[in-house]
């Protein structure tokens, strides 16, 4: 019992202080703010999860499943990961706009669990590639909008007259269960 407690005030810590320090997690050079920050890193992974899901689905259908490796997707869906999103560093570097920090972007975007996410729902649900890239664009865009409204929601909640007891991360949590309550209305909207 005293190693569950454990580990439930450890993943609070962790949590508290990830949505405290959201705001000093640049991954690019020259970005100021959080919500140019939040584009740019959805830009990222416009770019990174489809390129990631094609790569997945067909390895694991033309590969992976033929041959009886199915216990080797993860770690080959990993792998994967780990080889796009280097790439999708030199194709931002290469536009200019945006320059990804080191090691920052890379660590973030590969950590990034919509691109791992949607890899393994992609292989389980599509049934050919343009379902999945279809799907893994679309996925994307959502992640992309929830950065987007996370980050001005920040931006708006430090420009707010609010009681510094209640500032940092009370505020930031409190925001968030009320986003996710709001974001829980659109489950059922659409039946598989």
């Amino acid at each position: 019992m005293s190693a569950l407690l454990l580990i439930l005030l450890s993943a609070v810590l962790v949590n508290v202080t990830a949505l405290t320090r959201m705001p000093s997690w640049r991954p690019f050079e020259a970005v100021t703010g959080t919500y140019r920050g939040a584009q740019a890193l959805a830009v990222a992974s416009l770019i990174a999860v489809p390129a990631v899901a094609a790569i997945t689905w067909t390895l694991s259908k033309l590969l992976l499943e033929p041959n009886d490796l199915g216990y080797l997707r993860t770690l080959a869906f990993v792998v994967v990961a780990l080889i796009v999103v280097p790439l999708v560093e030199l194709v931002l570097r290469r536009d200019g706009r945006l320059r990804p920090q080191r090691p920052g972007f890379t660590l973030l975007l590969t950590a990034n669990s919509a691109v791992l996410g949607v890899a393994l729902m992609v292989n389980s649900r599509m049934q050919n590639v343009f379902d999945a890239v279809g799907f893994s664009i679309l996925a994307a865009a959502a992640l992309g909008f929830l950065l987007l409204a996370f980050a001005a929601m920040h931006e708006r909640l430090q420009q707010a007259d609010v009681p510094s007891v209640f500032r940092d991360a009370p505020l930031a949590l409190v925001s968030t269960g009320i986003m996710a309550l709001a974001f829980m209305g659109f489950t059922g909207l659409i039946q598989e």
